[in-house]
């Protein structure tokens, strides 16, 4: 069978596309820059240098193709490019794999589209706060763009799953947040953190897992899924960031009334896999095994800041 990723050669596109095709799936790859995948040898795999925007190049792309994987998304906090450049080209992968027969559409959007806990776990039924989100922009253009896949999937016959994550790692881990506590601890400066407060961090092996537990499944269509792997404080985060660093800085748990900083860390993001686990078999890895795999993402991002450092 083949399957076609938008967004194929991004962080999370990458571990997909190998995965796909270890498991023997032919696999088309659109994306605007496709470099990243030039080392893989395989002849399953299809590289289409172009944007999801460009719908000549995504017809053609979706020729043949029995499942897609839509992942491409710019990420820009510009309204019209937004506008024009990403909900667009949803609307045009919508639309081919509608009107080319597509067997499965899954979109990967995001714990973004919660906006502000309500209450925790977040379930799948969560309202979308897309206003009171850290990004605002982003929330609402991933929830519109959510509903477009479901009325797609009412209207148009195609089936449609969303999965929703928070934050995704694997060997190595982005994030400025994280980035600035790596800094603030190298220099030996108090790590302030809120309290009562953390993420649903997902391995991308979990997260590899859960799309793959939801493609060509009727038990995943017209539905949407929460994919987490481990909930890890800011308080653990904080220790394990002092001990990639080597640093003797003190941990500060500042209570959630008298927090200063961004006031996305001072929240619970702690999602419910709950759904997946009834409906799909989903099963992480165990909580220890993630924390470790966690930490030493997080070492490794040190150690490239470090060698970016030194050759600057």
């Amino acid at each position: 069978m083949r399957v076609l990723i938008t967004g194929g050669a991004g962080s999370c596109g990458r571990y997909l596309t190998v995965s796909l095709l270890d498991r023997g799936y032919e696999v088309s790859v659109i994306d605007r820059d496709v470099e990243p995948l030039r080392s893989i040898e395989n002849s399953g795999l299809t590289l289409i240098q172009e944007g999801v925007e460009n719908r000549e190049a995504v017809r053609s792309a979706m020729e043949g193709v029995d499942g897609v994987l839509h992942l491409a998304w710019s990420f820009s906090e510009d309204p019209l490019e937004t506008l024009d450049g990403d909900l667009r080209g949803h609307i045009f992968v919508l639309e081919e794999a509608a009107s080319q027969g597509v067997k499965h559409l899954i979109y990967t959007s995001t714990a973004v589209v919660y906006g502000k806990p309500r209450y925790s776990p977040i379930d799948e039924i969560h309202p979308l706060m897309v206003e009171e989100a850290r990004k605002p922009l982003y929330g609402i253009a991933k929830a519109a763009a959510e509903k477009l896949c479901l009325m797609y999937g009412s209207q148009r016959s195609l089936p449609a799953t969303i999965i929703r994550f928070w934050w995704a790692f694997a060997e190595d881990i982005a994030g400025r947040h994280l980035r600035e506590m790596l800094r603030t601890a190298a220099a030996g400066e108090p790590l302030e953190v809120p309290a009562d407060s953390g993420g649903s961090f997902v391995h991308m092996a979990d997260l590899v897992k859960g799309v793959e537990l939801c493609l060509f499944n009727p038990k995943a269509y017209g539905r949407t899924f929460n994919f987490a792997t481990v909930y890890v404080t800011w308080e653990e985060v904080a220790a394990m960031v002092r001990d990639v660093t080597g640093s003797s800085s003190e941990i500060r748990v500042v209570a959630k009334d008298q927090w200063q900083g961004s006031a996305f860390l001072a929240d619970p993001w702690e999602l419910s896999d709950a759904r997946g686990r009834e409906l799909l078999g989903y099963s992480p890895m165990s909580s220890p095994e993630a924390k470790a795999l966690l930490e030493a993402a997080i070492s490794n991002r040190w150690r490239t800041m470090e060698e970016s450092r030194r050759r600057a």
